[in-house]
C-alpha cells in the first residue's frame, strides 16, 4: 500500500525492483499511522492522486510552489531530525538546495498543505510511533566490545563509548522487539536518533547483531598491504623497489573475517599500489560483507571512471606530494595532473577523499598553498609527514628534509584519523599490518620485525606485540611527551630513543634524552 500511495507518486529515488533494509522516518511513520487510521489511508490516496494528476506539484505541495514550502522547516525539525538517513545519504538534510526531499517527507507536506491532517495530529502520531516502533541499529553501525563497550559508526568513522546498561539495551535493538524506546534513557535515545545511529521501523525487520570481547589491547586498525606491485618509482618510497609478492584473496578474506571478529574498526587497503592487486575486483565486491570501514590508499593513477563507479570503500586516500612541480618532482612528470583529475572525479561521485603528503625539498614552498586549496575542496583530512630515510629515499638524500626545517609544516595538517598511541602507551597501541608475503607486523615500517605469519591467526600474532609504555621511553622525563606520544618508534631507531621529528616539532633537543 505504502509503495503505491507514498513511494511511487512522491519519491524521486523510487525503484520498483529495489527493496531497502531501511526507509526514511517519514515513510515509516506513514506506514505505522495508516495501519491504525482509515482516514489517513484515504487522505494518502487522495494526496497521491493529486500528485499523479499534476506532476508539477510532485516536488512541492499545491499553492506552495513559490519559494520554500511553509511546512518544510516544521517537518525537517520534527521528522528529519530523527531520521536514520539524516547524517548519511540525505543531501536534502545536508542543506543541498537542489536535492529533493524523500517521498515520505513530500507526502506529509502534501497532507498538511491540503489540510488532510494537522500538525497536532502528525505530532501525536509521531510520538505514538516512536513509543511503539521496532528499533533497529542502523546498517552502518555496529556494537563493539573493546576495552569498554562502544558503538561504531563506520560511515562517519566515529566511535561512541557507552555504559554497560546502554550497551545491553542496544543489544536488543535488532529490529524485532517493539516498544523499546520508553525503556531507554530519554537523553540517550534522543542522541542516538539525532546522530542517525538507530532506525525506527513500523514493522519487524530483523538484523543479527554479533560481538565478543576484544583481545587486550584491542586491535582496531589493520593495514593490509595487498601487493608489492607498483606503477610508480617514487624517489621517497620507504618500501624500496617494487616486487611481485601479493596476498592470496582467500588470505585477505580470512584476515578481514578474523579482524571483524576481534572487534576491528578500520581497514587500510594499501600496497604497493592496491589497484594492481590481481584480485582487486573480486575483493572490492566482497567488502560490503564486513562491518568494517574501508579506506583505499592509492596514488590514484589507476582509478578509472569504471573503477570509481563500482568502489565499495568508504574513503579514498590519495598521495599528493605538493602542487604540480613538487609532486612531479618525486613521482614523475604529469602525475600531478592525472591525480588531481581523479581526485575531482571522486568528489563528484560523492566519495570521501583524504590526502597524504610527504614533506620533501621540492614542496616546502608549496605546502601553505596546498593547505588552502585542499580545504576549499572539502577534503576530509590532510596528513603530512616527513619520510623515513629508508628504501629509495636512502638513495636520494638530496630530497630529504632536516627535521628542524620540515617540522613546522606538520601543523598545516587537518582532520586526522588516529592510528597511533592511546592511554600511557606509545605508537601502535591498536594498529597492525598484514604484509604481501603473509607476515604480520606492528606496521609496514616494521617488516623486518614480524610478529608471525597470517596463517597462524591474526589474533595469535597480535598478542605477541610488545606495547611500549611512555614511561619506558628514554624521553619519558620530557615535558612534551604527553603531547608527542613518543612519536614514531621506527623513526626513533626502533628503540627507546626520541623521535627526532617530534622533538623538532616541539622544540626539544633529542640529545637531551637519548639513551645510547
Amino acid at each position: 500500500m505504502l509503495r503505491q500511495t507514498v513511494c511511487q507518486p512522491f519519491c524521486a529515488f523510487f525503484q520498483p525492483e529495489k527493496t531497502e533494509a531501511e526507509k526514511c522516518l517519514a515513510a515509516e511513520l506513514l506506514s505505522f499511522w495508516s495501519q491504525r487510521d482509515a482516514n489517513l489511508q484515504q487522505a494518502l490516496a487522495l494526496a497521491a492522486g493529486m500528485a499523479s494528476a499534476n506532476p508539477a506539484t510532485r516536488s512541492a505541495p499545491p499553492q506552495e510552489l513559490d519559494g520554500r514550502p511553509r511546512q518544510w522547516s516544521f517537518l525537517s525539525e520534527q521528522i528529519c531530525s530523527r531520521c536514520v538517513f539524516r547524517r548519511h545519504g540525505c543531501d536534502f538534510a545536508a542543506g543541498d538546495q537542489n536535492a529533493p526531499p524523500c517521498g515520505g517527507f513530500l507526502a506529509l507536506s502534501h497532507l498538511l498543505a491540503a489540510q488532510l491532517t494537522s500538525r497536532a495530529q502528525l505530532l501525536s502520531a509521531r510520538d505514538q510511533f516512536l513509543a511503539q516502533c521496532f528499533l533497529r541499529l542502523a546498517e552502518h553501525v555496529s556494537l563493539r566490545l573493546l576495552e569498554t563497550p562502544h558503538l561504531y559508526d563506520r560511515a562517519a568513522d566515529e566511535l561512541y563509548e557507552v555504559d554497560e546498561t546502554g550497551f545491553a539495551w542496544l543489544a536488543r535493538c535488532h529490529g524485532t522487539t517493539p516498544g523499546l524506546a520508553p525503556l531507554a534513557d530519554r537523553e540517550f535515545l534522543d542522541f542516538l536518533l539525532a546522530e542517525s545511529l538507530l532506525a525506527c521501523l513500523a514493522s519487524p525487520r530483523p538484523r543479527p547483531l554479533h560481538w565478543r570481547q576484544a583481545p587486550f589491547p584491542s586491535l582496531r586498525y589493520l593495514e593490509v598491504l595487498l601487493t608489492d606491485r607498483c606503477n610508480l618509482r617514487c624517489r621517497h618510497c620507504y618500501l624500496g623497489e617494487a616486487g611481485e609478492a601479493e596476498l592470496p584473496l582467500a588470505a585477505v578474506l580470512a584476515a578481514l573475517t578474523e579482524f571483524h571478529e576481534m572487534q576491528g574498526l578500520r581497514v587500510l587497503l594499501s600496497g604497493g599500489e592496491p589497484l594492481l592487486y590481481t584480485s582487486w575486483q573480486e575483493l572490492n565486491e566482497r567488502l560490503p560483507e564486513f562491518e568494517l570501514r574501508f579506506v583505499l590508499l592509492t596514488n590514484g593513477l589507476l582509478l578509472s571512471d569504471e573503477i570509481i563507479r563500482h568502489l565499495q570503500v568508504h574513503e579514498v586516500q590519495l598521495s599528493l606530494d605538493g602542487l604540480a612541480q613538487g609532486h612531479d618532482f618525486i613521482r614523475g612528470p604529469g602525475t600531478w595532473r592525472k591525480t588531481v583529475d581523479r581526485l575531482e572525479t571522486l568528489l563528484k561521485h560523492g566519495i570521501t577523499v583524504s590526502v597524504a603528503t610527504m614533506i620533501h625539498q621540492g614542496n616546502l614552498a608549496e605546502l601553505p598553498h596546498l593547505h588552502t586549496w585542499l580545504q576549499g575542496l572539502g577534503i576530509r583530512e590532510w596528513n603530512l609527514d616527513i619520510p623515513c630515510p629508508s628504501g629509495r629515499l636512502a638513495k636520494h638524500p638530496e630530497i630529504w628534509v632536516d627535521p628542524l626545517e620540515g617540522a613546522p609544516y606538520l601543523d598545516l595538517a587537518f582532520g586526522g584519523s588516529d592510528h597511533g598511541s592511546s592511554g600511557d602507551f606509545a605508537c601502535g597501541r591498536h594498529l597492525a599490518a598484514v604484509l604481501p608475503n603473509g607476515t604480520v607486523a606492528k606496521c609496514g615500517l616494521f617488516a623486518e620485525q614480524p610478529l608471525g605469519r597470517l596463517d597462524e591467526g591474526l589474533e595469535t600474532c597480535w598478542l605477541r606485540l610488545r606495547h611500549l609504555r611512555l614511561q619506558d621511553l628514554g624521553c619519558a622525563p620530557c615535558p612534551q611527551v604527553q603531547d608527542c606520544r613518543g612519536g614514531c618508534r621506527f623513526r626513533a631507531g626502533c628503540g627507546l630513543d626520541p623521535d627526532p621529528i617530534m622533538c623538532a616539532r616541539y622544540g626539544v633537543d633529542p640529545q637531551t634524552f637519548r639513551r645510547t
